[in-house]
């Protein structure tokens, strides 16, 4: 018995030698496995600096192992990490989990990197990484490839990845139609194809898919009308079929979708009126349909949808008044119907949304007065944008102490009366824009207070008075973008406020890149003169510009415009500007539109001007203007109109040449058109009445000898003729 003991020991000692040698020689093999899986990539910030054999595997960084000791998770997402992925990696046998997302990883993905039996996460997402998807682990239940450059089909195979839970293959470059076998991955909750080049028609199979919650669809050219069966998948919660070619009406049934909270349909070509089964989406937070050829009335029934938070209709037909029902919205926080055929006035029911957060009602035919709650009926309130409407009236001082608002345009309407001092109190303004009304009185010296203001346009108005700066210390420590064209504005230029524009003399310390002015839900436009052109344009953070054209500003250009170097648009024409272009203008280097035309400067245009090697566009036409043009640089691609309307200016592009000394030889009808300045230079008054004096006693002399001997002949004749040609040119003026 002692003996049957012992052997049955010896016999398990035995299994579990060979069981240790087996585990640690797999141990081995996913040693070397991982090596070459190192190799291959770059790591410059070191995080695999611990991936060596003296460190036990499980302790390597971004390594986890099983209860087994066996590699099971593989994670270096956002470790900087470049180069291609080793196929060793996928040949571990118990591997579950691979995350390489958000790095630089290039090269070709083989068919072994998608095959590993066991795997079931794959994330490789945000590298840049090609190839075509060929096929999938049959364990596989979340595979994430988005923005890559995958291109080719999605092959019909991807049906038998029946595991799948998620399959991102969005942000590539994915061509063909989607194919309906896509339908046969039962378990599939997320779909994600979206910014890719899909084209053809949303396949109506993807109604079988029972579980889906999530349908990423938006940014590629897919055509056809919405599927009916599409609104038979009650388990959506989000579905986005945005910047495609869709045509047709929304579905009628829409309000199936009960669970739905996020619909994107925007930017398509989708017609006819807005369900009113829109109702049944009593979960829904966010509706875009915003740019499609939607008409019709806002329904009413809107009011249903209580927890809708963004509203987006802009860039549509519809027409009628706003809805009421809108203040029954408890939760509403933006509404966008920028863009439509609205009519009437805004309901002052409106102010009852105590939510809201972005207000924009532009571009439509709303009238009537702006109600006094607006400006005070939200503590959230950051845009209100009324632009481009029929509003009348006055703004009345309904700002109050807590006032947020970061963005106020009301531009292109038909307002009176000056501005509310109340406006103060909008601490947070960044861009104001009241352009295109009938305002008057005196510039708002108080808006220098504001921090954060960036962007003032007061354009096409009535303003009048002096410009200057007032009591602040540092005027408007932010404003990048000065608009007071076109009003009545007299004095010399605003010196006190030039100086004091900081954003402008070192704008690039303070952006180090371009970017747009946006809010979460708002982008910033803003319509300009730009080179000669009124136009809309997205704000850019970097975009600077000063426009006082259309005033009757006068005297000399201060120096102290030149400290501005990182202006880029500059328009001073049609003023009564005078005196000379001044040399500091030379430091405007960032320049790239630059408007002193119709006024009355004189003297030479600066060699200076030449650094601006960014200036674009030219006008210093109808001045006074003398001497020869710069030559070289951008002075070489500007024309004869950005000269025209100055008789003294010569050298290229105009056809007059200039003399050695710099100045154009002259007639005396046309030196008598010169400035008198310039005269003063050219000839000194002490040589003039010298000469005249000597010719005069020489004339007196010669003449007496001449009518003492006798009337000459020659004399009368000339004399006559003379008198003959003086007359006749009275009678014919």
């Amino acid at each position: 018995m002692l003996n049957k003991t012992a052997k049955s020991h010896s016999l398990f000692s035995m299994f579990m030698f060979l069981l240790v040698l087996n585990f640690s020689l797999s141990q081995v093999d996913e040693l070397k496995l991982l090596l070459s899986f190192k190799s291959s990539i770059n790591d410059p910030s070191g995080f695999l600096s611990n991936w060596n054999p003296p460190t036990p595997l499980c302790l390597w960084h971004g390594i986890s192992c099983n209860n087994f000791s066996r590699v099971k998770v593989i994670d270096l997402a956002e470790k900087n990490i470049s180069g291609t992925i080793s196929s060793s990696v996928f040949h571990l046998s118990k591997m579950d989990t691979i995350n390489l997302s958000k790095n630089k990883l290039s090269g070709e993905i083989s068919s072994e990197l998608i095959s590993s039996s066991s795997l079931r996460y794959l994330n490789l997402s945000h590298n840049y990484l090609t190839g075509v998807i060929s096929n999938c682990s049959i364990l596989l239940e979340i595979l994430d490839l988005e923005d890559n450059m995958f291109s080719g089909k999605i092959p019909p195979q991807i049906g038998v990845c029946s595991n799948l839970k998620v399959l991102n293959l969005g942000g590539n470059y994915l061509v063909g139609r989607i194919p309906s076998s896509i339908s046969n991955i039962r378990s599939l909750q997320i779909l994600i194809l979206a910014a890719n080049d899909l084209i053809g028609q949303i396949p109506c199979a993807l109604s079988k898919m029972k579980t889906l919650k999530r349908i990423h669809l938006g940014y590629n050219n897919l055509s056809g009308e919405i599927p009916q069966e599409l609104v038979d998948i009650v388990s959506l919660n989000y579905l986005d079929l945005a910047f495609n070619n869709l045509s047709g009406q929304i579905p009628t049934s829409l309000g199936n979708l009960s669970n739905l909270q996020y619909l994107y349909l925007f930017n398509n070509k989708l017609t006819g009126l807005l369900p009113r089964s829109i109702s049944g989406l009593k979960k829904l937070i966010e509706l875009d349909l915003s740019q499609n050829y939607l008409f019709g009335e806002i329904p009413e029934l809107i009011s249903e949808l209580q927890s809708l938070e963004i509203l987006h209709l802009f860039s549509n037909d519809f027409t009628g008044k706003i809805p009421n029902s809108l203040a029954s919205l408890p939760r509403l926080q933006v509404v966008s119907f920028l863009s439509n055929s609205l009519t009437g006035e805004i309901p002052s029911s409106i102010c009852n949304i105590s939510s809201i957060e972005v207000l924009d009602l532009a571009d439509n035919y709303l009238s009537g007065i702006i109600p006094p709650c607006l400006g005070n009926f939200s503590k959230y309130l950051t845009i209100l944008d009324l632009q481009m409407n029929s509003f009348h009236g006055t703004i009345l001082e309904m700002f109050g102490e807590d006032c947020r608002l970061r963005n106020l345009n009301f531009n292109d309407n038909k307002l009176q009366g000056s501005l509310p001092r109340s406006l103060a109190n909008c601490r947070n303004l960044v861009m104001m824009d009241i352009g295109g009304n009938k305002l008057n009185g005196t510039f708002p010296y108080w808006l220098e207070t504001l921090p954060e203001l960036q962007v003032l346009v007061l354009r096409s108005n009535k303003l009048r008075g002096v410009l200057q700066s007032y009591k602040t210390i540092h005027p408007f420590p932010k404003l990048r973008i000065l608009d007071l064209a076109n009003n009545e504005f007299t004095g010399p230029l605003p010196k006190g406020i030039i100086k004091n524009m900081k954003a402008i003399m070192n704008l690039s310390e303070q952006q180090s890149s371009l970017q747009y002015m946006h809010d979460r839900y708002y982008t910033y436009n803003l319509s300009l003169t730009v080179k000669g052109f009124y136009i809309e344009l997205p704000l850019l953070t970097t975009f600077t510009s000063m426009d006082l054209s259309n005033n009757n500003f006068h005297g000399e250009i201060p120096n102290v415009i030149g400290k501005l170097s990182s202006l880029r648009g500059l328009n001073l024409s049609h003023n009564s500007l005078n005196g000379h272009i001044p040399m500091s203008m030379g430091n405007l280097t960032s320049l790239e539109w630059l408007d002193l035309s119709s006024n009355k400067l004189t003297g030479q245009i600066p060699d200076q001007l030449k650094d601006m090697t960014f200036l674009a566009f030219l006008n210093l036409s109808y001045n006074q203007l003398t001497g020869p043009i710069p030559q070289g640089k951008q002075f070489s691609t500007f024309e004869n109109g950005s000269y025209k309307g100055n008789l003294a200016l010569c050298d290229f592009p105009l056809s007059k040449s200039c003399n050695n000394n710099g100045r154009k030889q002259s007639s005396p009808s046309f030196l008598k058109e010169a400035d008198d300045s310039e005269t003063k230079i050219s000839f000194g008054w002490k040589v003039v009445l010298t000469g005249y004096g000597c010719g005069l006693i020489v004339g007196v002399i010669i003449g007496y000898v001449t009518f003492r001997n006798g009337e000459p002949k020659w004399f009368v004749t000339l004399y006559g003729v003379k008198y003959h040609r003086k007359g006749r040119r009275c009678s014919r003026n």
